[in-house]
């Protein structure tokens, strides 16, 4: 019961941090200054997020082309033991 309780009061506690966080990044975005190094920051997470998604896209193309070998491979060997 009282583990109960403490988790509760953990869970609120971080609730409560997280708001307070939110609130702080709020006026930080409020200030000149901090809003152009805020723009830059967003824009240098837009590039990282198109990176990973061709990132993605190149290692889902290598999968593929991974299993095509693996399946050529078979067929070949495959072939190779009927004609021996």
């Amino acid at each position: 019961m009282a583990s109960d309780l403490e988790q509760l009061c953990s869970h609120i506690n971080e609730k409560i941090g997280n708001i307070k966080k939110t609130l702080s990044l709020r006026n930080c975005g409020k200030e000149p200054t901090l809003k152009t190094i805020l723009n830059k920051i967003g824009d240098e997470i837009i590039v990282v997020n198109e990176l990973l998604n061709k990132l993605e896209l190149e290692i889902q193309y290598q999968e593929q082309t991974n299993i095509s070998l693996k399946v050529m491979v078979f067929l070949v060997m495959k072939q190779n033991k009927k004609g021996s």
